[in-house]
């Protein structure tokens, strides 16, 4: 079996042909890797801003004085440290 040229060159496009489509199809399932991770950085982003501000709402000095309130703390609560013998005694 004699190789021309012709056949040479022809076998070296069709396996040239055959790289591209298999890159080709590599490509479109990376990018719908990226899409799909790409939905998800959202989806996990909008959760952060969603405990963010949850966060900042509990800690508000206005919930912290509603609680205070509730609780019936006032200025006549004072700490109590272990330091004074009265109480470390106890």
């Amino acid at each position: 079996m004699k190789l021309t040229l012709n056949t040479i060159i022809i076998s070296i496009v069709i396996l040239l042909v055959g790289i591209n489509i298999t890159l080709f199809m590599h490509g479109i399932t990376l990018s719908d890797e990226i899409n799909y991770y790409e939905s998800e950085l959202a989806t996990i982003q909008q959760e952060n801003i969603d405990y963010e501000q949850e966060i900042y709402k509990l800690e508000s000095y206005t919930l912290t004085a509603s609680h205070a309130a509730e609780l019936n703390f006032g200025k006549f609560n004072e700490p109590i440290y272990g330091d004074i013998p009265a109480y470390a005694l106890k």
